[in-house]
């Protein structure tokens, strides 16, 4: 079973602007970022702290649509494997 599209880009947010713009120098969580607007500066990890809001929806609507998908795939499943038979019939 695959599932399909559940690849999301969240755009992080400043907490204080609402720029969704950062600079930073290396791809660590505790090195800082700049934010582009405002110029405040935090660590990745608070940013990802005050943005979990918007993470945790992106987590709920990911999980929502896989959901989906694994009953329709369930559904098709268990038709094809009772297409014969006249006693049992899949809605």
């Amino acid at each position: 079973m695959k599932l399909n599209n559940l690849d999301r880009e969240i755009r992080l947010l400043c907490p204080t602007c609402g720029c969704t713009d950062f600079s930073h120098e290396e791809h660590n969580e505790n090195d800082l970022v700049t934010c582009a607007q405002c110029e405040r500066k935090m660590s990745k990890g608070d940013l990802i702290n005050e943005n979990s809001e918007v993470i945790n929806e992106a987590k709920h609507e990911i999980a929502s649509e896989a959901k989906k998908q694994i009953e329709a795939e369930m559904k098709k499943m268990l038709k094809n494997a009772f297409k014969g038979s006249k006693n049992i019939k899949i809605r």
